[in-house]
């Protein structure tokens, strides 16, 4: 059924939900479901939940998700579960659905979910959970419905990161429920790092005991700084993590296996399945700290600027000690999948080590990559013989890959790595780093970008295609030390990736989803999720004028609280509300925060407002189109200081963009020069996105700064020109990504491609 019909059909019979009334109710009279179920019909009237109900299952197999149903039904009602299969609310099985397929029928009389298998069952439960209303005291009535339902793709995960900073128990716990919630289904526990080993392994007790606790590090540092300048709590490292031997603080924590065995349960009985990951043969410094003879020399100190020495991998004894840690974790975790990581190597040591390099002629082995294939190979070899199935990070791409292994796709900068992948056999789970590294903190694109990728591509061949097991969201902990923050930081993006992981591509528009999305925030705030206001709209970070000009922040949450401050602070609690446009006759700093009505809050915009008249054109002589750029093969630290005495290349290029022939190097430097062609008087907007930074300079002055490492970030910013030459510098670095653009605004904000008719240089200057 497509979605025309289903809006039409819901429109239509809501308004006999609501007392059957003449007037249409709105949309916004609708429950909002997050992933939109394949089929929705609604139908005359609603059922409330008796005080006293009774869950009935059609088989005992059921038994755990009964549990789980009368559990999440407590808000509403005191639910039993009972032995037969009559009920208020009725679970049975039905082997003809899909197996994580199901039906909900909700009518006057009651509630039946049929289930293709009882994760099909807790899919229904989800939203019969999304039908209630949410927050305390709320009734329990449910519109009467019609829902069939099955998902596209069968990994719709979470990463969480747990070693750079600690989250509980309690903790795990409740993002699972969130999970179940929208019908994800896979959860990737990344355990262990250099900062911290978070799962307890008997046979080598100082991995967790000593491999927990660490002294404060770079990260904890930079969030205590960030709680201080930006006045938000979300990053100060909570107390309950904190211990003093002597006059040492130390921070960490770890899971017991008990612990580890409750998340797991608690995880299955929301159809949840829990894939450990375990770093080997990288990330694996606060392991070799306490045992130092699984190295090749002396152990170093993570210091935060660079990746840790590996395992020796000359070592049999290495091999054996990974084995046993392995055999601790396959008993705890029972689901098919492991994770071992296997990205970012730093192979200097093996390159000197004596054994590595016997290893290395003994097994014939050409160089680092291979010793690494190798040594993957041969854990991949004993998963298997032990019923588990290996995912890695695509750098397993650099070395031979056996076709049995799952690759998890984070480098866009790589994006040859899903074809290899999928082409070499191996399934493929996708989460590129700039649609869905959460961690990565959000521009006012972040949304959009992660709502229309792509997540088949067409141009793979339908076998390939095949391969896509589905896609998920990491958050890593670098600078995450709250669970405040981490739920910030998920929500709503992990809205979107319910939504992608659950729907056919086809099925997944930015305009359907997107206001849902802010409806849903609702439910969040009355289950008290944290999470990031999105962003607020309307506004240019860097504006001009030549009289007076007003201020245009709106914010599309409705609800959200705007506060400002133009001196300079940080918008706090206590700072003026911002009820509309304010008029500026003069140079001014706007910094507008958007707050929730408990006084949460997270992010703010500056917006710099500056008084100028139009600036004159340029007197130059004969030009050539496009503009001059030169690169350099090198990591900087900031535009300004891209550059050298001997560019590494040069070329002419007709729009703003990275040059081909600059590619395939992790570390770049670029700068763009020439002229922008005004054709007449006017102020001008522009916007820069890049990852990573990116400055541009019109007439001298900074127009846009972008500056900084980060993920794709969209700026805007404003000239006033007059008609003709104007020199234009643009400065980026690249660390990872590799994506610089520059664009025109128009006055209804659409993003206006800037070609060779906008460009030029200087003949005297070319080659």
């Amino acid at each position: 059924m497509n979605r025309r019909l289903i809006h039409i059909l819901a429109v239509a019979a809501v308004s006999a939900v609501f007392g059957g009334c003449a007037t249409t109710p709105s949309e916004e009279s609708l429950p909002v479901l997050i992933p939109q179920p394949q089929e929705v019909n609604w139908t005359r009237g609603s059922y409330r939940l008796p005080a006293e109900l009774r869950i009935g299952l059609s088989d005992p197999q059921l038994a755990p998700q009964g549990d789980y149903l009368s559990t999440a039904l407590a808000p509403y009602a005191a639910a039993v579960v009972s032995d037969t299969p009559q009920g208020d609310i009725e679970l049975c099985l039905d082997p003809t659905l899909a197996s994580e397929g199901y039906r909900l029928s909700a009518a006057k009389s009651g509630v039946r979910i049929e289930g293709g298998s009882p994760r099909g069952v807790v899919n229904g439960i989800a939203t019969l959970r999304q039908l209630l209303p949410a927050g305390e005291g709320a009734e329990g009535v449910i519109p009467c419905v019609e829902v069939s339902d099955e998902p596209a793709f069968g990994w719709r995960g979470v990463m969480l990161d747990v070693s750079r900073h600690f989250f509980d128990k309690e903790e795990i716990c409740s993002m699972l429920d969130q999970m179940a919630r929208l019908k994800l289904n896979k959860f990737h526990w990344h355990l262990t790092d250099d900062q911290g080993w978070r799962i307890e392994i008997k046979s080598y007790p100082d991995l967790a005991g000593k491999g927990g606790w660490r002294h404060y590090n770079k990260h904890d540092t930079i969030c205590l700084g960030r709680a201080a300048r930006e006045r938000n709590d979300d990053f100060l490292l909570p107390e309950k993590y904190l211990r003093v031997e002597g006059t040492d603080t130390l921070y960490g924590g770890y899971y017991t296996q008990d612990e580890i065995r409750e998340v797991v349960a608690y995880a299955t009985e929301r159809g949840i399945d829990v894939i450990p990951e375990i770093d080997m043969p990288g990330h694996f410094l606060q392991a070799i700290e306490y045992y130092p003879e699984t190295t090749c020399f002396k152990p170093e100190t993570w210091s935060g600027e660079a990746f840790s020495s590996p395992l020796c991998l000359g070592k049999d004894e290495v091999l054996v000690f990974c084995e046993n840690i392995w055999k601790e974790v396959f008993e705890l975790f029972p689901y098919e999948y492991v994770h071992i990581g296997g990205d970012e190597v730093n192979m200097k040591n093996w390159n000197k080590c004596p054994r590595c390099q016997a290893r290395m002629r003994q097994e014939g082995l050409a160089d680092g990559h291979a010793l690494q294939a190798w040594f993957t190979h041969r854990m991949q070899r004993f998963f298997e013989a032990n019923d588990r199935r290996m995912i890695g990070w695509d750098e397993l791409l650099q070395g031979e890959v056996d076709s049995a292994a799952t690759i998890m796709w984070w480098r866009p900068w790589v994006p040859e790595s899903v074809s290899q992948a999928t082409r070499l056999g191996c399934d493929v789970i996708l989460c590129p780093q700039t649609w869905f590294y959460f961690s990565l903190e959000e521009d006012a694109g972040s949304l959009k970008r992660t709502c229309n990728y792509e997540l088949v591509p067409d141009s793979l061949p339908a076998a390939q295609q095949d391969r896509i097991l589905g896609v998920q969201g990491n958050v890593w902990a670098e600078k995450v030390p709250s669970w405040s923050r981490v739920e910030y930081l998920f929500y709503p993006r992990l809205l979107i990736v319910a939504e992608k992981g659950w729907c056919a591509p086809a099925q997944v528009s930015e305009r359907d989803l997107m206001p849902r999305l802010l409806r849903y925030c609702e439910r969040l705030d009355a289950e008290g999720v944290n999470y990031r206001i999105p962003s607020l709209e309307n506004f240019h970070e860097f504006c001009v004028f030549t009289d007076s000009i007003r201020s245009t922040v709106t914010c599309p949450l409705p609800g959200a609280i705007l506060r400002y401050t133009l001196d300079g602070s940080v918008p706090t609690v206590s700072s003026p509300l911002y009820t509309g446009p304010i008029t500026f006759h003069d140079d001014a700093l706007l910094q507008v925060r958007a707050f929730h009505p408990d006084g949460r809050t997270g992010d703010w915009v500056k917006i710099r407002y500056e008084k100028c008249d139009f600036a004159a054109p340029t007197e130059v002589g004969a030009t050539k189109p496009g503009l001059q750029t030169e690169w350099f093969f090198k990591r900087f630290p900031k535009c300004d200081a891209v550059g050298g005495a001997r560019a590494d290349g040069q070329c002419v290029v007709d729009s703003v963009q990275f040059p081909k022939v600059a590619q395939g190097r992790r570390a770049t430097g670029i700068i763009f020069r020439g002229y922008i062609n005004v054709p007449e008087d006017r102020i001008y907007t522009f916007e820069l996105a890049s990852n990573d930074g990116s400055l541009l300079r019109i007439d001298g002055r900074v127009v846009i700064d972008n500056d900084g490492e980060h993920t794709l970030v969209e700026k805007t910013g404003q000239a006033a020109l007059s008609a003709g030459l104007h020199p234009l510098e643009l400065r980026y670095f690249d660390y990872n990504g590799g994506r610089v653009t520059l664009a025109l605004v128009d006055d209804e904000g659409r993003r206006i491609p800037m070609g060779d008719e906008w460009f030029c240089h200087a003949a005297e200057d070319a080659e």
